[in-house]
């Protein structure tokens, strides 16, 4: 009672699954609970997974339901051939068995409509589990091993050891299955249990399971108090531009000067963060893609480096954007070019529909504007975004050809640019380059293109050479409405 209020596991009210399958701890943990029903506010469904591998498994799913009948406690048989699963899912029995109980256990807190899962992990599994991820290689949520509670999981047994629960048993006459597998080395999680910590126990320290619970507390707080730092950081490092399914961000901007001043287990721990939100099912992120990761934002330079399940990571200036392939590769982009006519006579208006918008060209007599004498300067000055996606610019006229082309860029495209010389080129791909524009954006901005002379970057810079002059006699308006 004691551990489950220390650790919240439980709500009065709560609908409880418990996964029983007739060995020891969960029937320890069905009899504990049923105990303590009233006393928790809470109403307990049993659920037991027949996996199909051992000829004896039919014995231990009746004696779980004989004694939920004896409890008054609801119970649901599950049988799901586990070797046939793991043969589907690439993965091992041992794996596919637990991914099989877990999905037995979501659909019956459905159906009841339940809060929490209990499932009877010991102390003995928590350090089992601790050295496991050890041997493998880990970080600090490997070494915290099993939690108490994790989403809607509960484990109200893990505070105690096998001893601990056996003499509950024992004491109480309750009787219990013995998992024959158990008994065998076909599992490396058997092998730990078997030899290495009774060897440990025995040769090297006494109560080293209980040792390494402790030390797993120890690492669990650090983890806690690391993610807190590392949600302090992102807010400082990251913009989710967009959100996708289940409230995860689909694309993550992060601002490498920011990034730099924090510390390293920081930096690593935001990366696997962020890795991890993208990535489905947190699936194929670790140490080597963060690291990858770690030198695109820490070295300078323009590039790009794509991980596992689709994520492309690409360093623009300042800024590294992630995103999953399908986002990235998702934006509209003009892929035909739309003609443009040019109207002929002064105060004639021609309207154009555009992907993703409209152009409306007309044609203006410059005697006409206000009674005034406008030069391109006061033009200059007129010419900016009226809103988000609507904005005018001016042309000389009679620079203009007759019909234009409304598209996205091309090899071998340029603007005019002044000099102190008179006019030069700056091809297109420099001048993205030189005002840092991102990469990805490049193929998606719209021009207004006489053959490859482009006669303005919509949004931004227009040729100098085709700008009102004091000679201008016929100005061009161009009307740029995005929707």
């Amino acid at each position: 009672m004691a551990y489950c209020r220390a650790h919240r596991l439980f709500t009065p009210g709560d609908g409880v699954v418990l996964g029983v399958s007739g060995g020891a701890d969960s029937v320890c943990l069905l009899f504990a609970l049923h105990r303590l029903c009233g006393e928790l506010g809470i109403r307990l469904y049993v659920v037991h997974v027949n996996h199909g591998v051992r000829p004896d498994a039919g014995r231990d799913a009746a004696y779980a339901e004989e004694l939920c009948r004896g409890l008054e406690v609801p119970f649901v048989l599950v049988e799901e051939d586990v070797q046939a699963l793991a043969r589907r899912q690439g993965c091992s029995t041992e794996e596919a068995g637990r991914q099989a109980r877990y999905e037995a256990f979501a659909r019956e807190m459905r159906r009841r409509q339940a809060q929490k899962i209990a499932v009877a992990h010991n102390a003995g599994d928590r350090a089992e589990t601790m050295l496991l991820n050890l041997f493998r290689g880990t970080g600090l949520t490997g070494l915290g091993s099993i939690r108490p509670v994790r989403g809607r999981v509960v484990r109200p047994l893990l505070g105690l050891e096998r001893r601990e629960i056996e003499d509950y048993l024992k004491e109480r006459r309750i009787s219990y299955c013995q998992d024959s597998t158990n008994d065998t080395d076909a599992y490396t999680r058997n092998r730990i249990r078997r030899h290495i910590l009774p060897y440990v126990e025995k040769e090297i320290c006494s109560g080293a399971a209980a040792h390494l619970c402790r030390t797993a507390d120890i690492f669990r707080e650090i983890e806690d108090y690391m993610e807190e730092q590392i949600r302090q950081a992102e807010e400082l490092c990251i913009v989710r531009e967009e959100a996708g399914q289940e409230g995860a961000a689909s694309r993550l901007t992060l601002v490498c000067s920011a990034f730099g001043n924090l510390h390293p287990a920081i930096q690593k721990g935001m990366l696997l963060s962020v890795l991890k939100e993208l990535s489905p099912a947190h699936k194929d992120m670790g140490a080597g893609q963060v690291e990858q990761m770690l030198a695109l934002c820490m070295q300078p330079g323009n590039r790009e480096i794509h991980l596992p399940q689709g994520i492309r990571a690409a360093r623009i200036y300042d800024r590294v954007i992630l995103e999953r392939r399908q986002e990235a590769d998702g934006g509209e982009e003009i892929s035909v070019s739309v003609p443009v006519p040019v109207p002929q006579s002064p105060g004639e208006s021609l309207t154009c529909r555009i992907p993703g918008g409209m152009l409306r060209l007309t044609r203006l007599e410059r005697e006409n504007l206000d009674g005034k004498a406008l030069d391109s300067e006061n033009f200059e000055k007129k010419s900016v975004n009226l809103s988000e996606n609507q904005c005018t610019k001016w042309f000389d006229c009679d620079k203009i050809e007759e019909l234009l082309e409304w598209r996205t860029r091309r090899t071998g495209d340029y603007l005019e640019i002044r000099t102190p010389f008179g006019y030069g080129r700056k091809t297109i791909k420099t001048l993205f380059i030189d005002e840092k524009v991102p990469c990805r954006e490049r193929d998606h901005i719209p021009l207004l293109a006489q053959g490859s002379h482009i006669l303005w970057v919509a949004g931004g810079r227009i040729c100098e050479s085709c700008k009102i002059s004091a000679d201008t006699r016929q100005i061009l308006q161009v009307e740029y409405e995005s929707i």
